[in-house]
């Protein structure tokens, strides 16, 4: 049974597979005929599938052929065209597989599987969706089929950002869309050159071309690649790296997905280049694209190091539009990623950029109607904290705001309450106005090219203030502007500090006004104010806009000036009306004057910006003069000032007007000041003076000057009347020129400067006094010294009643202070550079007017220069005054530069003219004079120590006077009267530099002739007298020994005293000398004598003469006796023997004259008598021996002469005397052994009687050697023994 079925079966099947394959060879052989006749059907063949896709379709061309056992369509240019959209899909090549068994059994055709190669299709995308949208015909087309294959496909986008068609035939797109039974599989590729940009694949339940008839689900990935077609798609070039994956699933007609996107180096070339370094997000989405709900979540985008995280958003899509939620996310991440990125336009990144919004957003609602014109149908709503905004343009500057705001296209309003605002106006404002707090409201409108804000209410609280400010400004946002900037502001205050007045003035005004009212209320309360602002930001002061202040202020400080003394005002208004600022104050001060009716008063104009301030002050002298010393403008009176006190108790009423440019105030300041003074005291201390009573008005102008013409007072208990105004003098621009008038007695000068010692001078005289204060100050006095009598000696003494212009000038200046001229008598300049110093030249020359000073500053010290007529320094001895120098040394420096005198005199005597040059300070001196006969320097020094041990001792002076030349040949004949001159003052300045004096007389002349040289030391004595001492030197042919001096008794009784000691030398040539004719020769000798006599040196008279004298003359003779001779050699006459050997008639023995070889004696005087015990004179011719009486006053003599003739030698004389020549012989002998008996025996005695000039010798006896009076005094020593 078994084996039977395989038997049975194979009877079957093999008919049945023959039959088959007969029926198939019949199918595939009528299926090719049947498809070979297919072109002649075309039209019906394409009515059929228009019907059947319900779209409009064209065939280019049909053939078919069999494939395998299924019947192959193949169509060229198969077009299919939508009803509804109109758009079309053309597919160059397509291949259709009917499904012959389906067909058969539904008795219609059925395909099974479509291949589409190459196709294009045309995509016209809706622009709100912005996704592909397959035409319907299409759809059914490709639903109809149970496998679609597309393969190489290519795409036609026409609209996309450009409009235009973009062929993307660079891109190989392969579908595969396979159906089994209810479950439909797709798979997606889509490749460009370069790589894979999509691969997608999934698989679902029903039409996948229609949401609502599928559901399924899908996942893939996309390139970065995509990045550059979605780019081209908007219009511009793009590159990227990495990619996103996502998942999509569609349920009940309803899609959702979720996208993961990761793209670095993200670079978008367009319009604006774009460079991401990395962009990373995650997101989903449900519902169809009218309906969908999108979620952002974890973006974050990097660019270069920085990283900025975005927050979740929430994108609805409602009835009509778009919705957009935010949570709490961080302002100014965002901003920056938007700007660095370059995604936004450069203007709107520059605006955010300039703008620099910051700040919290903590909740975001906002509707958009449409994507395509967003900002022409919306609304929003915003929670914002710590909002912050720069100025940018017109756009004040925000910081620290929390307000919820909302809004939608035609404006917004903002509730604001918050801490810590701040509100910049850069354009109204220097600095932010800050407030602790702030409530309020604001209105925004906008409209095309304008932004409005409006209706502005705010409390603000600040830390030293409260305000209700009202708001609106006119934002321009276009170019040209459609319409004007424009702000209005109010802002109201009370009871605040002064200083925030600043918060509500606008810098806008020109700076300098600007500052003068920053800088002009430092302290000070506004009691309430109110800030009034409307216009634009023109200049200041445009017509267009306004700008009102008005405030009432209380205790402020007004400071109008820097460096000026503020005015403390009590109560004041402030007022600011556009362009003119005042300041009102009923009551206040200024520095120690109180002030009322006071104003300050400022004009902003372009031209400038003046300042008026004006003011009334009444308060005590001494306030006022405080108070000008504070102000600037009188600084270049400070010097005058500072020297003045005043005193007064009446009030000094004065009126103050103050007017400067604010822009140019050193150049443009004007100061007017009047006051009227009532018995003020007015003290200067640099005069050491006093006016009392002084009254009047008077007034002070930048441009004129100290002014008046009443003031009056008194000085010295005279009356004084000053002037004041620039016509007193020619100085340009005076700051004071006054003219000063009053009397002023020589008493009252020395009173006022405390002068003890005597003033030559004395009498009452007119004064004036001009005074001018410029750029420097100068003091001039004039006086023709009428009523002054001075005496002093000539030039320079005066009569009461004669006139001696005098003019005395002090000048501000650095080199010379002082200028002196005294008309006719002397001229100076000088200055006193500190206390006890002294600059000063004078120039004693008679002039007419003053000399032209060297603009150089003397030499310290005194200098005296120029030529004096006639000078009598006798004249000077009684006079007292001051001298910068004494006896000691010259306490200052003192200079005679070539000073002349052209007649020097002495007690009218005329001595010639000098030339005197000296250079003295302290102890050291050097003075150089020259008189026609006198020539000579002085010098006088401090030695200086020598070690360190000498350093302490007292330092010792040197100084000499040295007399190069003297002839006394022009030495002027002095009258008795002036050689009886009185001595100097010991201790006076003549007599203190006398003492201690070295006198070196290095050349002494008579003519031609040289008489030699002498020095002496002259000095004084303490209760004696002056003293001749240390007289030496070769003088008219004797060398005077040291030890000759000459004391001049001065205490008690006068007397003089002279100690003679010197070596003599011939006399008779000395004699000569001295002009006088030769009494006797020598060859040397000596003298030695102790003089004294009554009076003084010059006093000597010889019959006053008490004392001794011893001469010894050796080798020399006897001339004849000389009778002229008087005084010293009026007494060598007398010892001229020559006359007494004539009358005694023994000249026959003698040649002429007497030789000697010795002459010898002694000579004592006795007032008026001489005593000469003995003089002898000892020679080869004899022995001779005077002694006689004298009576120096009658000029009578008594006395004897004896002489001794040797016998030898003498023989006629012996002869006659012994009687005869043989007695001679044995004289001769008897002489030489009994020489003394011989002398006795040889000597002859001879009485001399009678009148000097006559003498009578009468021979009296022979034999004897010895006179009477040598006999009467040995007796008288017999006795006296």
């Amino acid at each position: 049974m078994v084996r039977a079925i395989p038997r049975n079966m194979g009877r079957i099947v093999w008919p049945a597979m023959v039959l088959a394959l007969i029926g198939l060879a019949i199918y595939v052989s009528g299926g090719r005929v049947l498809l070979g006749a297919l072109p002649k059907f075309q039209t019906d063949i394409e009515a059929a599938v228009a019907q059947r896709f319900d779209a409009e379709i064209t065939i280019g061309a049909i053939t078919g052929a069999m494939d395998g056992f299924s019947p192959r369509l193949d169509l060229v240019d198969l077009a299919l065209m939508d009803a509804l959209t109109g758009d079309r899909v053309v597919f160059p090549s397509a291949s259709v597989r009917i499904d012959p068994w389906d067909t058969l059994l539904s008795r219609a055709l059925r395909f099974n599987e479509l291949i589409l190669t190459a196709p294009r299709i045309r995509w016209s995308p809706d622009p709100d969706v912005r996704a592909p949208r397959l035409p319907a015909g299409l759809r059914d087309l490709f639903n109809s089929f149970e496998r679609l294959h597309i393969r190489d496909a290519q795409i036609v986008a026409q609209g996309g950002a450009t409009g235009s068609v973009d062929n993307l035939d660079s891109l190989r797109i392969d579908l595969d869309l396979v159906r089994d039974r209810s479950v439909r599989t797709v798979r997606l590729a889509v490749e460009a050159p370069a790589g894979v940009v999509l691969s997608a694949e999934g698989s679902g339940i029903g039409n996948p071309f229609e949401f609502s008839q599928f559901m399924g689900e899908a996942h893939g990935h996309l390139s970065g690649r995509a990045a550059a077609l979605l780019a081209r798609w908007f219009g511009f070039e793009a590159a990227a790296e990495g990619g996103a994956d996502f998942w999509l699933s569609v349920a009940q007609g309803q899609p959702s997905g979720v996208i993961q996107i990761d793209l670095d180096n993200l670079k978008v070339q367009g319009a604006r280049d774009v460079r991401i370094d990395q962009l990373g997000l995650n997101a989903s989405f449900a519902g169809l694209p009218e309906q969908a709900e999108i979620w952002i979540d974890q973006a974050s985008v990097a660019i270069g190091s920085q990283l900025h995280a975005f927050p979740r958003v929430q994108v609805t899509r409602p009835e009509q539009g778009w919705r957009m939620l935010t949570g709490r996310w961080e302002v100014a991440p965002a901003v920056d990623a938007l700007v660095q990125s370059g995604v936004l336009p450069e203007k709107v990144s520059a605006v955010l950029a300039a703008l620099k919004p910051r700040g919290v957003i903590e909740s975001l609602l906002l509707d958009v109607a449409s994507l395509e014109n967003p900002l022409s149908d919306w609304a929003g709503q915003v929670e914002v904290t710590d909002a912050s905004t720069a100025a940018f343009r017109n756009v004040p500057a925000l910081e620290g705001i929390d307000a919820s705001v909302s809004g939608d296209e035609t404006g917004a309003t903002a509730w604001i309450a918050t801490t810590d605002f701040t509100l910049g106006l850069p354009n109204v404002y220097e600095n932010p106005i800050n407030a602790s707090g702030v409530v309020g409201r604001l209105d925004g409108r906008w409209q095309r090219g304008a932004l409005f804000l409006e209706k502005g209410l705010l409390l603000a609280e600040a830390t030293d203030h409260d305000a209700v400010i009202q708001f609106e400004i006119d934002i321009p946002l276009s170019k040209p502007a459609a319409i004007p900037l424009e702000m209005r502001l109010a802002a109201a205050v009370q009871n605040a500090p002064a200083a925030i007045r600043q918060a509500y003035v606008p810098y806008r005004m020109p700076p300098a006004a600007y500052d003068w009212l920053a800088e002009a209320l430092p302290s000070g309360y506004l009691d309430d104010a109110i800030f009034l602002w409307h216009g634009g930001f023109r200049p200041y002061g445009h017509p267009s806009q306004t700008m009102q202040l008005a405030a009432n202020l209380s205790n402020v400080n007004l400071r109008y000036q820097p460096d000026w003394p503020d005015a403390s005002l009590v109560t004041s208004q402030l007022r600011l009306n556009d362009t003119e600022i005042d300041v009102w104050s009923s009551r206040g001060m200024i520095a120690d004057v109180a002030i009322d009716a006071t104003r300050v008063g400022i004009q902003i104009a372009s031209e400038g910006i003046p300042l008026v301030l004006q003011a009334r002050a009444a308060a005590t002298p001494v306030k006022v003069l405080n108070t000008l010393r504070q102000l600037p403008v009188l600084a270049v009176a400070a010097p005058v000032m500072d020297d003045l006190t005043v005193a007064g108790e009446a009030d000094v009423v004065s009126d103050l007007n103050l007017a400067f440019d604010l822009r140019s105030i050193d150049q443009t300041v004007d100061v007017r000041v009047t006051s009227r003074l009532d018995s003020v005291r007015v003290a200067s201390a640099l005069l050491n003076l006093e006016a009392h009573g002084v009254t009047g008005a008077f007034s002070y102008g930048t441009d004129s000057g100290f002014v008046s013409d009443e003031l009056r007072g008194t000085v010295f208990d005279r009356p004084l009347q000053v002037e004041m105004g620039a016509h007193l003098t020619s100085t340009p621009d005076p700051l004071l020129a006054a003219r000063v008038q009053t009397e002023v007695a020589v008493t009252d000068l020395l009173s006022w400067q405390a002068v003890t010692m005597p003033l030559p001078a004395e009498g009452t005289t007119p004064v004036e006094v001009e005074v001018t204060v410029a750029d420097s100050v100068t003091v001039d006095m004039q006086s023709d010294l009428t009523g002054v009598a001075v005496d002093l000696p000539s030039p320079w003494g005066k009569a009461q009643a004669s006139r001696a212009p005098l003019r005395v000038t002090w000048r501000d200046r650095d080199w010379a202070a002082w200028e002196i001229f005294w008309f006719g008598r002397l001229s100076a300049v000088g200055d006193f550079p500190a206390m006890g110093e002294l600059a000063t030249a004078i120039d004693v020359t008679p002039r007419t007017r003053p000399p032209s000073w060297p603009a150089r500053a003397p030499d310290p010290g005194l200098t005296l220069s120029g030529f004096i007529p006639s000078l009598d320094p006798a004249e000077w001895q009684d006079v007292e005054f001051g001298l910068p120098f004494s006896a000691d040394g010259a306490s200052v420096p003192l200079q005679a530069q070539d000073l002349r005198v052209g007649r020097l005199l002495w007690r009218g005597e005329e001595l010639g003219g000098l030339s005197l040059n000296v250079r003295a300070h302290r102890s050291d001196w050097s003075a150089r004079f020259d008189l026609p006969w006198l020539s000579g320097e002085y010098t006088q020094s401090a030695g200086l120590p020598v070690s360190e041990s000498d350093a302490g001792m007292e330092v010792k002076t040197e100084r000499a006077l040295t007399l190069s030349s003297l002839d006394l040949q022009g030495l002027p004949t002095l009258s008795e009267e002036i050689t009886d001159a009185a001595p100097p003052e010991p201790h006076g300045l003549v007599g203190g530099w006398m003492r201690q004096l070295p006198i070196y007389v290095e050349e002494v002349r008579r003519g031609d002739t040289d008489l030699g040289a002498l020095s002496l030391v002259v000095d004084y004595r303490d209760g004696e007298g002056w003293q001749f001492r240390d007289i030496e030197g070769d003088f008219l042919g004797i060398k005077w020994l040291p030890s000759t001096h000459i004391d001049w008794r001065i205490e008690g009784e006068e007397a003089t005293t002279l100690s003679l000691s010197a070596e003599l030398n011939d006399i008779a040539q000395s004699l000569s000398l001295v002009g006088v004719a030769p009494i006797v020769a020598t060859r040397s000798g000596s003298i030695d004598a102790e003089w004294q006599w009554p009076g003084r040196p010059n006093d000597f008279q010889l019959v006053e003469v008490t004392g001794h004298m011893d001469l010894e003359m050796r080798t020399g003779s006897f001339t004849s006796a000389n009778a002229e001779a008087s005084g010293a050699l009026r007494l060598l006459s007398l010892m001229n023997l020559s006359g007494l050997f004539r009358r005694a008639n023994v000249t026959q023995l003698f040649d002429a004259g007497v030789t000697f070889d010795r002459a010898q004696g002694r000579f004592d005087f006795n007032e008026g008598m001489l005593n000469i015990p003995g003089f002898s004179v000892e020679g080869s011719g004899g022995y001779f021996n005077f002694s006689s009486d004298i009576n120096l006053r009658d000029e009578t003599v008594n006395g004897e002469l004896v002489v001794t003739l040797p016998l030898v030698e003498n023989i006629p004389w012996v002869a006659a005397l012994a009687g005869g020549l043989p007695v001679a012989a044995g004289t001769y002998l008897v002489s030489k052994v009994f020489e003394d008996q011989v002398n006795q025996l040889s000597s002859g005695v001879y009485s001399v009687t009678g009148s000097l000039n006559e003498p009578e010798v009468v021979f009296e006896r022979v034999f004897d050697a010895q006179s009477r009076v040598t006999q009467a005094e040995a007796q008288n020593s017999a006795s006296a023994d």
